[in-house]
Order: C-alpha cells, then structure tokens, then sequence
C-alpha cells in the first residue's frame, strides 16, 4: 500500500507516525498512491486530484462528521458546549465536508479545555488512534465508506474574527 499525504501542523505529523507504524509506503507523487490523506489541508481538492489516487483521498475533520462540518469545527465544538467531542477521517466529495465516513471517534468533552488545547491534547491523539485502525484494516482489503446522516448535520461558518481595537 502507498499513501500520500499533503497538510501541515500536529494531524499531519500524527498521520505520518500512523504511516510508520502501520509500515505503509508514504510516496510524495500522488500518482502513484492508493490513499491520499489530508490532515489540515486546506484547500479544495479537485475532482480531477480525488480520482488520481487508486483507493481515494480521505481528510482528517476534527468533529464527528456529520456535525460541525466547515472549518473550525472545534471551536464551535466548544462555543457550543457540546458535552462530546470527536473525529472523523471522510472520503472527500464535490461538497464540504459531505464524503462518506471512513471512520469516527467521540469522547467526553473535557469542559475546561481552549480550543487549541482541545486539539492539541485530545483531538489529534484520538484521529491518530483511528486513522491507525483504518491504514491497519486498508492493509487487509477492509475500505470502509458509510453515508453521513443527514439530519444530524450542521455547517457552521468562519469563527468570528476579533474585534480590532481603535485607538483615539
């Protein structure tokens, strides 16, 4: 099995330790690849890029997907006050953050958590927990892909940005 893996930041080096461990082939020429992870990669992908890897590409989102789909799912997860917290790897699609679920993980929301915090110390551990299951369960033929329920969605948009203050 070859992956390739394009993002930045702790998911990112989460994903290649997984990689490592699971002694998959990390290739940097997605053309050559069976799965294309994206762990915080921000940019829209492509159909044309979605097709190139053999498997598919699949991205890391810090929510269990449905919920909180967009891009700072995890402070909505605490401006919220949601009691759980959690992770997805999905199957990436035309829509934002609409693929099929490879896997999710969910846990208790440690309540005095920061955003930041929430990812570094639980979120991040928790997608590579999972995303070790999945490249272990791929190694065996075992491609998981189940539809995200649509009644339990929600987008949310761009956190507000802080308010500038003016001097007089």
């Amino acid at each position: 099995m070859k992956v390739a893996v394009w993002g930045s930041g702790p998911i990112y080096e989460a994903a290649l330790r997984a990689c490592r461990r699971q002694e998959i082939d990390v290739v940097v020429e997605v053309h050559d690849c069976d799965v294309l992870l994206l762990a915080n990669y921000t940019r829209i992908v492509k159909a044309a890029e979605r097709e190139i890897p053999r498997i598919g590409a699949l991205c890391f989102h810090a929510s269990p997907l449905p919920r909180h789909r967009g891009r700072d799912a995890v402070y909505w997860t605490v401006k919220m006050g949601d009691p759980t917290c959690g992770v997805s790897w999905f199957w990436i699609d035309a829509g934002i953050d609409t693929g099929e679920v490879a896997g999710t993980s969910e846990v208790a929301r440690p309540p005095e958590l920061r955003p930041r915090d929430l990812y570094e110390t639980i979120l991040v551990p928790l997608g590579e927990a999972l995303l070790d299951t999945l490249l272990a369960q791929f190694k065996r033929g075992i491609v998981s892909r189940f539809p995200q329920d649509e009644r339990f969605a929600s987008y949310e948009p761009p956190r507000p940005k802080p308010a500038v203050a003016v001097e007089t």
